[in-house]
């Protein structure tokens, strides 16, 4: 019997030993942390163990994001300072020439653990090892240096005619619903209108999304965003136990696969059929197969990675082109100034047919301010993490090495010192070129800057031209013009609008 009493005593005692010592080893290396940071300027920890996590969660609720909270530290503790998410030291920086050194002169090593939950979904690979995903920079090269070509201007030129069949598709589907009346999420539709030109200019594909009342693809990559998001701000949902979030890992699973099997199919396709000796279509995908492989030799494609490139370029360029498009879309809601502008432009730059040319773009000077200070007053991504790979003096204020900076592309943007009057929508401030210092950076900057840049600037360039030329668009009455944080920053209440037939500009400007 005493026997059996002992046993049970160490069967309980054991755990109860195992997870209290790893609780205090936890609480000794959240004060090593604490102490280790405790010269760098930031805001009062609200928590021992959560930090200042509980500012960012009232911001949340108070209808702010994440940049909102941190230009506020930064006005008030300088342009260095820190501040604490869990275990987590993340350092801000708001000085031109460090952002220089961070994203250009030194290319700091990205963090790798932000990656993860897009590389992997719960154990499926999903963007695995791509543009994005890839935090070595010498494995990065290479990918690189294969597509940048493929997304520069003058080959995206040559693409032209696919980027006006999208945005016709666009309009199509929009006339169908101009009465004036009947709601459109303008969010869902510019999803579509991304996905429909990612698909075509990147890989010849016609997925018919404007024929559809809801595209099951657009949706994989909403649940794929969201369940990368959630899975940075409760990293244990990977174990948890609850019903909610197995049936989040298990959908999220479902998704990547389903996407992962549409690329493969996509791309074996190809390379079957240059096999064959035919002649693939312009798009970007058979212009890197013929340059990889222009033998046709499939052995040299690496098929996996060649699929992460292609979920790369979904999920990077689809949500962020929408929320682009969808914040301009808002803005001009309240301007109507501003829309005006835009229509006398369009309307002069491409006459009666409606096509945007190539030529035309150049010409589109006022459409493009909106769309610049639309990224620098909504930008998409609002920031970028970099790691320090030695120990840096900044500011006077000295970090050591492996500390995580948080390069804030948002609040950059929004510096007093560098931008007139900021917290206004001016897109009159780009007229004469965007040249901040480093402090205007949608893109990000240097080595790794987002290789889609072009893509998604001219993507939207055709399809606000569009727009603006056939459709009066008003706002929902009551829409909040709050934002929500997730991978991307994006509008609360999406962007939902009665539209209507094109007005004459005299009554546009009868409502200014």
């Amino acid at each position: 019997m005493i026997f059996l009493n002992l046993l049970l005593a160490s069967l309980v005692g054991f755990p109860v030993v195992v997870f209290g010592s790893l609780f205090v080893a936890y609480v000794l290396y959240l004060h090593y942390v604490h102490m280790k940071y405790s010269h760098v300027p930031g805001p009062k920890r609200k928590g021992f163990f959560l930090g200042n996590v509980a500012d960012l969660r009232q911001a949340a609720k108070d209808g702010r994001v994440n940049a909102d909270v941190m230009l506020v530290w930064n006005k008030e503790f300088g342009p260095v300072f820190v501040f604490f998410a869990f275990h987590l030291a993340i350092v801000h920086v708001y000085i031109p020439e460090v952002v220089r050194e961070i994203l250009v002169s030194e290319n700091y090593p990205k963090y790798d653990p932000a990656y993860k939950s897009l590389g992997c979904q719960f154990g499926q690979r999903f963007m695995g090892r791509g543009l994005v995903t890839e935090t070595d920079n010498e494995v990065w090269k290479p990918q690189a240096a294969m597509f940048r070509p493929t997304f520069h201007r003058n080959y995206l030129k040559t693409c032209i005619v696919q980027f006006n069949d999208s945005s016709d598709a666009l309009i199509e589907f929009l006339c169908k619903k101009a009465d004036g009346k009947t709601e459109v999420n303008m969010m869902d539709v510019f999803n579509k209108l991304s996905l429909d030109s990612i698909s075509k200019v990147a890989f010849g594909m016609d997925m018919n999304v404007f024929s559809k009342e809801k595209s099951t693809f657009c949706s994989d990559i909403q649940l794929i965003l969201d369940n990368a998001y959630l899975n940075v701000l409760s990293p244990l949902m990977w174990l948890s136990p609850f019903k909610d979030h197995i049936k989040l890992r298990r959908e999220g699973r479902a998704a990547s696969k389903r996407m992962r099997e549409v690329g493969r199919q996509r791309i074996m396709g190809q390379m079957e059929a240059l096999k064959r000796g035919e002649k693939l279509d312009n798009n970007i995908l058979s212009h890197i197969l013929q340059s990889a492989a222009p033998a046709g030799d499939s052995n040299v494609i690496d098929l996996e990675l060649m699929i992460d490139q292609f979920m790369t370029f979904f999920v990077a360029g689809q949500e962020t082109t929408a929320c682009l498009m969808a914040s301009a879309l808002l803005e001009l809601g309240r301007h109507p100034e501003i829309v005006y502008k835009m229509k006398t432009e369009v309307d002069a730059v491409l006459g009666d047919d409606g096509y945007v040319s190539f030529e035309d773009l150049s010409k589109l000077k006022y459409t493009t301010a909106v769309l610049k200070e639309t990224l620098r007053f909504h930008c998409p991504v609002p920031c970028v993490i970099r790691k320090t790979p030695k120990e840096v003096v900044w500011n006077g204020i000295k970090l050591p090495a492996d500390t995580l900076i948080n390069v804030c592309i948002m609040n950059l943007a929004r510096q007093k010192e560098y931008f007139e009057s900021p917290e206004e929508f001016m897109p009159s401030r780009f007229l004469g070129g965007d040249n901040n210092n480093n402090m205007y950076i949608p893109f990000s900057l240097g080595p790794r800057k987002c290789i889609g840049k072009q893509f998604a600037m001219i993507e939207a360039q055709v399809a606000m031209a569009k727009l603006i030329k056939n459709f009066t668009f008003d706002l929902v009455p009551g829409l909040s013009f709050d934002y929500v944080a997730s991978v991307t920053n994006k509008p609360k209440d999406s962007c939902r609008v009665y539209v209507k037939p094109a007005a004459p500009r005299s009554d546009i400007i009868s409502n200014v």
